[in-house]
């Protein structure tokens, strides 16, 4: 079954910076279907007080961030189980975001289908004057018998 070094959790990933793109918030709030002009229109995202186009809601989870130390993801039986954001300053085009990634915790539970890891890792984003823009949790589920 898969296994990682207890001692490990917590340790951040390195820094990965990010310069948010008016194209990429665009796509983005195209595919989730949002027909408000703060995600397309600059001028309707400056009249509601942003500085440009603004970030629609989960956006954040397209941006990378760097390995986290130590984590090998086994190729297969891996699932996600649940994500939640939470949300702070709000990021415009134009503005750089850096991420950072870490495992939270790891837990052994017994499913109906037999022994599982549930894995918590957490992200977080930093504009550049150390204002938080978001952080996330995501839980990753490795089933049994996965190297």
């Amino acid at each position: 079954m898969w296994d990682y070094d207890p001692g490990r959790i917590g340790e951040r990933s390195a820094p990965a910076l990010h310069e948010i793109e008016k194209g990429a918030i665009r796509r983005f709030a195209e595919a989730l279907g949002e027909t408000n002009p703060v995600y397309f229109d600059e001028k309707a995202a400056q009249r509601a007080g942003y500085r440009s186009l603004v970030v629609p809601p989960t956006f954040y989870g397209t941006l990378g961030r760097n390995p986290i130390p130590g984590l090998q993801m086994p190729r297969a039986g891996v699932i996600h189980g649940e994500q939640e954001f939470v949300y702070g300053k709000a990021a415009s085009a134009g503005d750089r975001i850096q991420v950072t990634g870490w495992l939270a915790d790891v837990r052994k539970v017994q499913g109906s289908r037999g022994a599982m890891t549930l894995l918590t890792i957490m992200a977080e984003g930093v504009h550049e004057d150390g204002a938080m823009a978001f952080q996330s949790r995501s839980v990753l589920i490795i089933s049994e018998g996965v190297e």
